[in-house]
């Protein structure tokens, strides 16, 4: 089991002892905090991380420096590996030979290079949050994946979660089911016999499939997500996901992205017969709509979309009917749930002309999600949160009173929560080479500064 950040010990590592204590005479002070973590080793020509008769279980920061010349970039690559392997935030890599003086004089140079490693680590601040004070989150890492939704969970966007369930159950009850979860079967059944029409030389359908559940268009609703960039849109299409019966993620179709590509929109969310597309599958595609028949599709960014992709888009809402390109028949039925975002006042633009006003009207549901500075009173909730994400936080317990504050203070519009998450992840790591467990104000000072230079 690898230590903590706190147990980390200072060490200076050679080929033998007595470079081991020549070393410490000449350049110890700078590892003789042990709580800082940082480790210093000499390596000698053919001297491989192997040849080590001890080493920490886990660093901090490393200085590795290498003696003799000519030196072999593969050996300089294992040294690296063997660093980062022991869980290294800092790797300095330095060559004697470049340097004047004697040997002791090189190796003080070298290591003044190495500032701060030696100062004192800034005193803890009083805590104002500490990890796991304010929710309990899910050891189950497959229940991660959402768990950014745990911040969201208060006031408004508790509201929004509520209604996301309602749609889910609404959505739920107009496809195939089984034992209250989509029919998993039953959908690929029926577009194993679209791909069997598509690929076939006829075009028009005399046995056209059926799917179990086939409702009014108007059954199956459509949620339009207006917010500022990280508020947490994909979050909430990821949620209706996971709450339709599906793993993973839902299919995301970014619309700028189609912009002055219109023909591949239509083939890619379409499909397409055999021989109808030349640079198309062999035997025709389904396209992206039915192939994920009975989840959720995320149309991202919809407010930039032009005329053209918004009159596809109204005439699939309208009834849920996908016609490849080059099929004759009945066009297939195609239930999903439909999740579209934009940071765009969209009635604004129907007004200027700029969005089709009926395409607009086609979403039965409408909700503005607040940004992070309209939720700051829910700040110490999400901090816990994220304390509690590895992929966030890889070891620290608590943040100061004075970090808070500085946290609290800061602007998010532009970000959102996405800016928040790189702000904490930062100072994490901040915290973390520094070899302690806990957020001061200078973890978040120092991050602000970086993100202005």
């Amino acid at each position: 089991m690898a230590k903590k950040v706190t147990d980390l010990k200072p060490a200076i590592f050679a080929k033998d002892s007595l470079r081991v204590a020549k070393l410490r005479s000449w350049v110890g002070e700078v590892f003789s905090d042990s709580k800082r973590g940082a480790c210093l080793v000499s390596v000698a020509k053919g001297h491989t991380p192997n040849d080590l008769d001890s080493e920490p279980e886990t660093i901090a920061k490393v200085l590795i420096v290498f003696e003799d010349s000519p030196v072999e970039m593969a050996g300089v690559d294992k040294w690296r590996d063997w660093a980062m392997t022991l869980g290294a935030w800092e790797v300095h890599i330095a060559f004697l030979a470049f340097y004047d003086g004697s040997e002791e004089e090189r190796y003080r140079t070298i290591v003044e290079q190495c500032k701060g490693w030696n100062q004192p680590a800034p005193k803890p601040e009083k805590v104002k949050i500490q990890k796991g004070a304010f929710v309990k989150m899910s050891s189950d890492p497959s229940e991660r994946n959402l768990a950014t939704l745990l911040t969201m969970t208060l006031g408004s966007m508790g509201d929004l979660l509520t209604r996301a369930e309602v749609l889910a159950r609404r959505f739920k009850q107009g496809c195939p089911q089984k034992s209250g979860s989509p029919d998993k079967q039953a959908i690929q059944s029926y577009l194993g016999e679209i791909d069997v029409l598509l690929k076939d030389d006829k075009r028009d359908g005399e046995n056209h499939p059926k799917l179990s559940a086939e409702p009014a268009p108007d059954y199956l609703p459509k949620l339009l997500l207006r917010g500022d960039s990280g508020v947490g849109k994909s979050l909430i299409a990821g949620y209706l996901h996971a709450r339709t019966g599906w793993k993973g993620r839902p299919l995301r179709i970014p619309i700028p992205e189609y912009l002055g590509k219109e023909d591949m929109f239509e083939y890619d969310l379409f499909g397409y017969c055999k021989g109808a597309y030349t640079d198309g599958k062999e035997d025709g595609s389904r396209g992206l709509l039915l192939s994920n028949a009975g989840r959720v599709v995320f149309l991202d960014e919809i407010g930039e979309a032009n005329e053209y992709l918004q009159a596809k888009l109204l005439a699939f809402l309208d009834d849920y009917r996908v016609r490849p390109r080059g099929w004759e028949g009945e066009p297939f039925y195609c239930p999903v749930l439909v999740v579209a975002a934009t940071n765009k006042d969209l009635e604004e633009m129907v007004q200027r002309k700029k969005f089709r006003g009926d395409l607009l009207a086609r979403f039965t549901d409408r909700h503005r999600i607040p940004g992070l500075n309209e939720r700051i009173g829910d700040l110490p909730f999400i901090l816990d949160c994220l304390l509690q994400r590895p992929a966030m936080n890889p070891g620290i317990e608590t943040i100061g009173e004075k970090a808070y504050d500085a946290i609290r203070k800061l602007d998010f519009k532009k970000e959102n929560f996405r800016g928040l998450e790189n702000l904490f992840r930062a100072a994490c790591e901040r915290a973390l080479r520094d070899g302690r467990t806990y957020l001061v104000e200078a973890d978040i000072v120092a991050h602000v500064a970086a993100q202005r230079c």
